[in-house]
């Protein structure tokens, strides 16, 4: 059974709700300009009660939930927005030099590590390609005096 069949069949749901919040995936905004509408309601409802001295039948709730145009929810909607980015907004300006220290030590601290472990393991690297070579009798001072030899004989 869908909820457009239980809606349809049962008035004890409010329809402004449908209007409103997207049921199968309901955002934040969503839900707070639903509380925008019972947050109205529930004025509507004690002035209500203010001016005739009892609470309103059913006919006149109906008739208050029948007001509720698609600019007027719409208008709710644009209002539920505003309230959650500016609250998106405030949380960050609020944490944004937390947030950017956090980020700036870790990857400065991070970046140091890697360097000093990735420069260990290449010193290990040479450190073993001389022992390797010393091992098989390559005498790598003789080729390095070769190399640097040619090297500053072609550069004059």
């Amino acid at each position: 059974m869908s909820r457009s069949d239980v809606t349809d069949n049962n008035n004890h749901f409010n329809p402004i709700f449908d209007k409103l919040v997207n049921a199968e995936h309901p955002q934040v905004a969503e839900m707070v300009a639903y509380c925008l509408y019972k947050i109205r309601k529930r004025e509507w409802a004690t002035d209500f009660f203010a001016k005739n001295g009892r609470k309103p039948n059913d006919e006149e709730l109906a008739a208050y939930v029948a007001m509720w145009t698609p600019s007027l929810i719409e208008g709710t909607r644009q209002q539920a927005t505003g309230i959650v980015n500016s609250f998106a907004a405030s949380v960050l300006d609020e944490n944004a030099p937390k947030i950017r220290e956090d980020a700036l030590r870790g990857t400065f601290l991070r970046a140091v590590s890697t360097s000093i472990v990735a420069s260990f393991f290449y010193t290990l690297l040479l450190i073993g390609v001389v022992i390797v070579g010393q091992i098989a009798g390559v005498d790598i001072a003789s080729i390095w005096s070769a190399i640097s030899g040619v090297a500053s004989k072609t550069g004059q």
